[in-house]
């Protein structure tokens, strides 16, 4: 390791320049992540989701070619691994940025807000405002909208229209206003019904069809029960209307928000400041609005002289020669990741040898028919990492988020069952690590490492407090 810390700093102030843009994935697990670690609150593990973590930032990936709805890239964090040796695989996928909104078809909107007394604390009505009037106004006069407030009961402030000028939508806007309880079902339905009405136009059936859900807080009258709610929006979207979630402030049903989004093809946001309105509601919005590739499926073929592979943040299906992972439907504007971790097999390898990972993104076009697949591959030689070979910085650099996140997680299993050291134990463990794959400093990595270190922080003081116990 002696050559090799300069190359890792020069190559981490290029990187630091080149990824300050965000990028089109949930970010409910950055977010929520972030906002607990300033309040010295400690997570649990439903807080942390280590692949929202590992996609917060734009990746420096190739964009599609022309025709092409996904582009795929796979990179090794080196160019070979001795015998027993560990690597990283990095399987990159993106989609056209949001610059191909000027071409695409108009889309349908429901936006749907909490209306409870609740959001008149902390200001987050105003920051409903102002991202909702930042997100109309990058609506197109052909798109359409409708307004659904709920509070103990939803109403339609105003069906299904055209945007136009977006005047009457910047007044409708203003009209939201706290009231009382949380009827969050009754609000997600009218919305649903505002985009599914029987006698739904020829036109509108064309459309891209997306419902937005804005609340801070839990379904506390009406149906209340989380699997219900579920089901009964899945039942309604019939597959065809998108539903993405926008919590705002700490009293969240996080387990409902994001089923709603996994299983209704759409988006689970988290605004804790207006670093995130920024991000969801300008930066991104076109990731809200614009379908990509649904029903996405990322393929992983494993060669044999590899002993173990390990996945961060996804459930993967492994058979011992292929990786099947489910991704959620992709929009426009989205760069993302799957990190790997690989040892390769104890097997003595020949000079020369190298073997290939080759991989495949399967998927539906929206409004085409049959299933395409793009393909992409890389190599490794199996006879060890040169001296003086280079790193591929970009991929150590998520390696560690990756390595970092995980450990977040773990740690925040072992706070449930209130094991304060084991998790202060792990959490360091996982720092160190990450500081080995990547000691240098990266402003994407950076971000994690202060959520990791402010946890750090409030670990010891449950530490120093239950010792004695």
């Amino acid at each position: 390791m002696k050559n090799r810390p300069y190359r890792i700093l020069t190559a981490s102030l290029l990187l630091a320049a080149a990824t300050v843009a965000q990028a089109a994935q949930s970010t409910f697990g950055h977010a929520r992540a972030r906002e607990l670690a300033a309040l010295g609150r400690l997570p649990n593990a439903r807080d942390i989701v280590v692949r929202d973590i590992i996609n917060y930032h734009k990746h420096a990936l190739p964009l599609p070619m022309a025709g092409q709805a996904v582009a795929l890239e796979v990179r090794c964090d080196r160019g070979g691994a001795s015998p027993g040796s560990q690597f990283f695989v990095q399987v990159g996928y993106t989609t056209h940025p949001e610059g191909d909104r000027a071409t695409a078809p108009p889309v349908a909107v429901s936006i749907v807000v909490d209306c409870s007394g609740s959001m008149r604390e902390r200001g987050k009505m105003s920051q409903v405002h102002r991202g909702l009037r930042a997100f109309v106004e990058r609506l197109r006069p052909d798109d359409q909208v409708a307004v659904v407030a709920f509070s103990k009961e939803a109403r339609t402030l105003t069906p299904l229209r055209r945007r136009g000028d977006g005047s009457w939508l910047q007044d409708c806007i203003a009209q939201l206003q706290p009231g009382s309880n949380t009827n969050l079902h009754a609000g997600l339905m009218r919305g649903i019904q505002e985009l599914s009405a029987e006698d739904v136009s020829e036109e509108l059936a064309k459309m891209s069809r997306r419902v937005i859900l804005l609340t801070d807080g839990i379904a506390n009258c009406g149906l209340t029960d989380p699997a219900e709610i579920a089901r009964q929006a899945r039942e309604r979207t019939r597959g065809s209307i998108d539903v993405s979630t926008i919590g705002v402030g700490q009293n969240l049903d996080t387990t409902l928000l994001g089923k709603l989004a996994r299983t209704n093809n759409g988006l689970f946001h988290f605004v804790a400041d207006e670093q995130d309105v920024q991000k969801v509601f300008v930066t991104e919005a076109d990731s809200l609005l614009v379908p990509a590739a649904r029903e996405v499926e990322l393929q992983v073929d494993v060669p044999a002289i590899l002993a173990s592979v390990h996945v961060y943040g996804h459930q993967a299906h492994y058979d011992g020669r292929m990786i099947r992972v489910r991704l959620p439907n992709l929009n426009a504007g989205v760069t993302g990741v799957l990190m790997l971790r690989c040892i390769m097999g104890a097997e003595s390898a020949e000079s020369g040898d190298e073997t290939s990972i080759p991989a495949r993104i399967v998927f539906d076009r929206p409004n085409a028919s049959g299933r395409e697949t793009v393909r992409a591959k890389t190599t490794i030689a199996t006879n060890g990492f040169a001296e003086g070979a280079r790193f591929d910085m970009s991929v150590r650099k998520n390696a560690a988020i990756a390595v970092l996140a995980e450990g977040l997680k773990k740690m925040a299993k072992k706070v449930e069952a209130s094991r304060w050291s084991d998790a202060d134990r792990v959490l360091q463990g996982a720092t160190s690590m990450a500081r080995e794959v990547f000691p240098g400093s990266d402003s994407d990595l950076d971000r994690v490492r202060d959520i990791a270190a402010s946890y750090s922080t409030t670990l010891r003081r449950y530490v120093e407090r239950f010792r004695a116990f």
